[in-house]
């Protein structure tokens, strides 16, 4: 008779099981995605002059509802107006804080650094995209735009890039200072209540106007009973190839017939 042969079957399920775990998190990897909740985006207008080389600056407060889930992550949008007799970019600092929580500095006089105490003189337009997630930190702009810090801008600000994040007083900031004040430090809250934008230029000369913000919030993704139930189906997938190869002796015994008896 023939007893088959417990390698190729271990073989055969080793490949079934592998089809199974790939085509399985795939389906897993699609379920989460589906089920992730959207981000939401508020947008608020402003239209508001910045004072100019006051350090008490300009306050938005701004009511946000209840969110579906704690914040995953948080991206913002400044659009700013230089005045007509001129602005400094490197006047301007600009934070957010959360409604319990939570503090990023969006600009902090964008080019200060030794041999620049005014950074960036540039009166170009505003109209940038700030995340975390960006590759370009916004402080050192110029740099990353023209290739040279002493190369004046002569194209509206716009794009992705880093928040400054340099949590340090306007005064004494400088480009090597630590990076401290992101946007993940709104990861985990909730984005329900009052959020405040505050701005203000900080050397006089110049103005800007703060012509709108908006926040993008996106949201931590709840696990789905379908999510669950497919894990476990990995989990279980898994654990009997791993049976049949721990155990092939046990497999082969299995398969051969039993002995006939004595005589």
């Amino acid at each position: 008779m023939n007893a088959g042969n417990p390698n190729r079957s271990c073989r055969r399920l080793c490949l079934v099981g592998g089809a199974a775990v790939l085509l399985l998190g795939g389906a897993w990897h699609d379920i989460e995605a589906a089920e992730g909740f959207p981000p939401q985006t508020f947008t608020f207008p402003v239209q508001a002059w910045i004072p100019d080389g006051d350090d008490s600056g300009l306050a938005d407060a701004r009511s946000l509802p209840a969110g579906p889930a704690p914040i995953l992550s948080l991206v913002v949008t400044l659009q700013l107006s230089p005045h007509p007799e001129g602005a400094f970019l490197g006047d301007l600092f600009v934070s957010l804080a959360g409604p319990t929580a939570g503090y990023s500095v969006l600009l902090n006089r964008p080019g200060r650094a030794p041999g620049r105490p005014f950074g960036y003189s540039d009166g170009v337009n505003v109209h940038i995209t700030l995340s975390d997630a960006a590759s370009a930190d916004v402080h050192n702009c110029r740099l990353t735009l023209t290739g040279d810090e002493n190369i004046p801008l002569n194209i509206p600000l716009t794009g992705l890039w880093q928040p400054d994040a340099r949590a340090t007083d306007p005064a004494d900031v400088l480009t090597d200072d630590p990076r401290t004040a992101g946007l993940g430090s709104f990861a985990g809250l909730e984005p329900g209540g009052t959020w405040v934008l505050f701005a203000a230029d900080v050397s006089g000369g110049g103005q800007y106007r703060l012509d709108a913000w908006s926040l993008e919030v996106h949201y931590i993704p709840e696990p789905s009973t379908a999510g669950l139930l497919i894990m476990a189906l990995l989990v279980g997938s898994a654990r009997m190839v791993r049976r049949r190869f721990l155990h092939p002796g046990a497999n082969a015994l299995s398969a051969m017939p039993s002995p006939a008896p004595f005589r």
